[in-house]
């Protein structure tokens, strides 16, 4: 499998890639995006032609924005870019991305690279040190893993991944797999739930309540996230959840999360 440059850091991965013929630009790995998307100052840098005009749903809200073509993108190992991975003609949208900072000096978030790539690829990545490999094989299971366990998942109506999960051991719901949520000051992993599911929980423990308040920045500006604890949960969850394993492996052609 192709090794690509990476850097891991608050529970993000930021991938250089060459857009164009320029690079390195510094992109998120976000399964929580089905859209790719580009800062809007790099593309027009680059001049990247709009091909359309579509509302985005974002975390504080609806966004109209332009989508843009790239000629080709591709990711980059050690500085050079990996032929084999190239896209030509993805269609990210365009949007501010200047409040987004990356773990390296002097350096901003170019884009967020969504589904719309990621789902022709396997993607298998370690967290200690940070690695990351992409290949397109088809029955693909990672070297020592059980080719029975694993964990199924789909693409919703917004192409983002999205897996069956239970909260509490009772309330079943479907939670998205967000790699593109920055892990927060919360002690151990975190979920994100619509209200709807807060208020089912607590009509069964009334003893939950909010403990604090987060700001967090995300695509349509700030927003502020209640802080509850549950006894037990996997929901919209981010990479933290699976750091403690070492490994994971997104298997988008057979819809397979290894761990």
């Amino acid at each position: 499998m192709p090794i690509i440059d990476c850097v891991y850091a608050r529970g993000e991965f930021f991938l250089p890639l060459s857009v164009g013929v320029s690079s390195p630009h510094y992109f998120i790995f976000d399964t929580g995006a089905g859209v790719s998307a580009i800062d809007e100052n790099l593309a027009n840098e680059r001049g990247l032609i709009k091909i359309a005009h579509t509302e985005l749903a974002g975390t504080a809200g609806i966004l109209v924005v332009d989508q843009v073509r790239i000629p080709r993108i591709l990711p980059l190992y050690r500085g050079r870019g990996v032929d084999e991975l190239a896209w030509y003609g993805l269609t990210p949208t365009k949007q501010d991305l200047s409040a987004f900072r990356l773990p390296l000096l002097g350096t901003r978030e170019a884009g967020l690279l969504g589904n719309d790539y990621l789902q022709n690829f396997v993607v298998q990545i370690r967290f200690s040190p940070a690695l990351m490999e992409i290949t397109r094989p088809t029955g693909f299971t990672p070297a020592g893993a059980d080719p029975e366990r694993f964990i199924p998942f789909t693409l919703d109506y917004a192409t983002i991944v999205r897996v069956e999960a239970t909260l509490d051991g009772w309330l079943k719901t479907p939670l998205r797999v967000d790699t593109g949520s920055a892990t927060m000051t919360i002690d151990g992993p975190y979920l994100n739930v619509p209200p709807t599911l807060w208020r089912a929980l607590r009509q069964r423990h009334p003893e939950y309540v909010i403990e604090d308040e987060l700001k967090a920045t995300g695509i349509g500006g700030e927003v502020a996230l209640h802080v509850a604890r549950i006894n037990t949960a996997v929901g919209f969850i981010a990479l933290n959840l699976f750091e403690p394993g070492g490994w994971m492996t997104l298997d988008y052609p057979n819809g397979r999360i290894y761990l």
